[in-house]
């Protein structure tokens, strides 16, 4: 843990500058952008309630990751006006409860959409071309094995694209420039120059690879379970590199077990760190990695950088352009 203290004098009276606590490699990519602002800058690697509350409960402003946060940290953080979440879900933070204490949640649209839609097109060649299991039969020196196992061009797919926010929209974007084909679900239908909208039912049925790009809201809590896998064919695929809650993850398994669909890339689960003993971790037609979708230094660099400067625009005593709530001030 580093801390960058800095002390400023008005009319001869001694002033503390405001305590910012924010992640190590979010100061480093940011060049120390808040400490050169003049705020007392603590780093640490992954900041968690507990690790906030121990180091600065008198902190004006936190810079989150992927931690939850609890609605009780308020009452024990008196100074506090700002969680920046470096990233766009904020579903680890009850965002009406900090309106309602006078806290502002903001968050990084944007930053990380061609970082996630770049990993969304990696893993629609890797199931294409059944890389999973390619790999594994040539490590275990079943070279035939693996040569006989045929893939298929993704230009002879049909995407679906789930969500078209930012990451969804960047994603058919890549998608078109590769003359793939592509359909897009969103609940409210936009004019796209890179794919067709269809229908809930139609997207499932139709598309041979399936992407989620959703926001983890109530609404779209097990939004995908039993009903979808059962309209999409057997030789289908899904991808989830958004949130595990939107899945019904044991109706996910019990496709893939079933034969119901052919293969998954998951970068998010409903228990994260996933646990040991998840199937999915032993199929060999699913590929798993630990929710780093946005996990480039590109990425990284911009949503610390905008989360940087939300919480400077706070504690000016400005309102944040990327705020998503509304605190009672």
């Amino acid at each position: 843990m580093l801390t960058h203290s800095l002390i400023s004098y008005h009319k001869g009276a001694m002033i503390m500058a405001d305590k910012v606590i924010i992640p190590k490699i979010s100061d480093e990519l940011t060049d120390h952008y808040l400490s050169k602002k003049g705020y007392e800058v603590i780093t640490i690697d992954n900041p968690g309630q507990k690790d906030i509350l121990n180091l600065a409960p008198d902190a004006a402003a936190v810079m989150m990751v992927s931690k939850k946060i609890s609605n009780d940290i308020y009452r024990q953080m008196p100074n506090l006006k700002i969680l920046a979440r470096r990233g766009v879900g904020y579903d680890n933070i009850d965002v009406d409860f900090a309106a309602k204490q006078g806290v502002w949640v903001t968050n990084t649209p944007g930053a990380n959409a061609h970082s996630v839609a770049e990993m969304a097109l990696m893993n629609m060649l890797q199931l294409r071309r059944q890389f999973r299991l390619v790999d594994k039969l040539t490590r275990d020196d079943q070279w035939a094995g693996a040569y006989q196992l045929l893939g298929q061009d993704l230009t002879a797919a049909t995407i679906g694209i789930v969500g078209y926010g930012h990451v969804g929209q960047e994603l058919a974007r890549l998608l078109t420039a590769l003359g793939v084909k592509v359909i897009i679900y969103d609940r409210k239908q936009k004019s796209s120059p890179y794919g067709k909208f269809v229908s809930w039912q139609k997207m499932f049925e139709t598309a041979d690879i399936i992407s989620l790009h959703l926001a983890a809201v109530p609404e779209t809590r097990h939004i995908v379970g039993d009903r979808e896998f059962q309209w999409m064919k057997p030789e289908s695929a899904m991808i989830n590199l958004a949130r595990g809650q939107i899945i019904d993850e044991q109706s996910l398994i019990w496709a893939l077990q079933n034969k119901q669909i052919a293969g998954a890339a998951l970068d998010v689960f409903q228990q994260e760190p996933i646990d040991k003993t998840n199937p999915l971790l032993k199929m060999d037609n699913v590929i798993v990695t630990p929710h780093i979708g946005a996990n480039t230094q590109q990425a990284n660099q911009k949503m610390a950088m905008i989360a940087a400067k939300m919480i400077d625009t706070v504690l000016r005593g400005a309102a944040p352009k990327y705020a998503v709530n509304n605190p009672i001030i």
